[in-house]
């Protein structure tokens, strides 16, 4: 075999294994980003719980503060009503009473359901703590796996990468320039031996004239059928 298509076979086997460690750490992306995805749900859902506790909380204090005005005013109404001389001046402290109790019976209602609300709201609280928790246990090994696999496999990605590039400097350049082109089409495998009077990847019959100028030069010729390079074996 001639000394450069060697060459040349040596960096391709060399991408060929970057190929296979790319795809790897390509397949680990996806799981690691799903994780990321419901972590950041989960952290969500209990942002948004705590939220709606300070909202329903600050009703609260708001209601609770009517409640005490109008039992101030319900006050001040029934000393009123206590002081009266007249029967008119009793029946408009009586309404006034009236209405004063009556607004903070609804206050206090409001109050109550906002109570119960903030229960459930603060039980919800809990639940998505909980949740959260359990995402980042389950997560926590499945991680630090991922996380190892993907830094062995960029250790190896950058010495394959440091090797392919010494290879590479073994290569003619007009050789090497033909092969990263036909590989830049996606392809895996550029190069291939001729197998009998074919292409060994495609079968494509080559001409005699060609064989024999491989055979004896051992240059390198594009395959019209597939595209790839060829030489000739041993």
């Amino acid at each position: 075999m001639h000394p450069d298509v060697a060459a040349l076979l040596a960096v391709q086997t060399d991408d060929i294994e970057i190929h296979g460690l790319e795809e790897r750490l390509a397949a680990l992306l996806p799981r690691l980003e799903a994780m990321t995805k419901e972590h950041e749900r989960a952290g969500v859902a209990l942002e948004q719980a705590r939220q709606a506790v300070d909202a329903e909380e600050r009703r609260q204090r708001d209601v609770r503060g009517r409640v005490d005005q109008f039992k101030q005013l319900e006050e001040r109404n029934q000393a009123q009503l206590n002081t009266v001389t007249s029967a008119r001046e009793a029946t408009a402290a009586t309404a006034q009473l009236d209405q004063a109790r009556k607004m903070m019976g609804e206050a206090q209602r409001e109050l109550d359901g906002i109570t119960n609300r903030l229960g459930d709201l603060r039980h919800a609280v809990t639940d998505r703590d909980h949740a959260l928790r359990d995402v980042e246990r389950a997560q926590r090994e499945l991680r630090e796996s991922l996380d190892a696999d993907r830094t062995a496999i960029e250790a190896q990605l950058a010495d394959l990468r440091a090797r392919r590039g010494e290879r590479a400097q073994k290569v003619p350049r007009g050789l090497l320039q033909r092969y990263d082109r036909i590989r830049s089409g996606k392809r895996v495998h550029a190069v291939f031996p001729l197998r009998g009077h074919s292409c060994a990847n495609c079968d494509t019959v080559i001409p005699l004239q060609r064989r024999s100028a491989m055979a004896g030069s051992g240059a390198t010729e594009v395959c019209e059928g597939c595209g790839v390079l060829l030489y000739a074996g041993e």
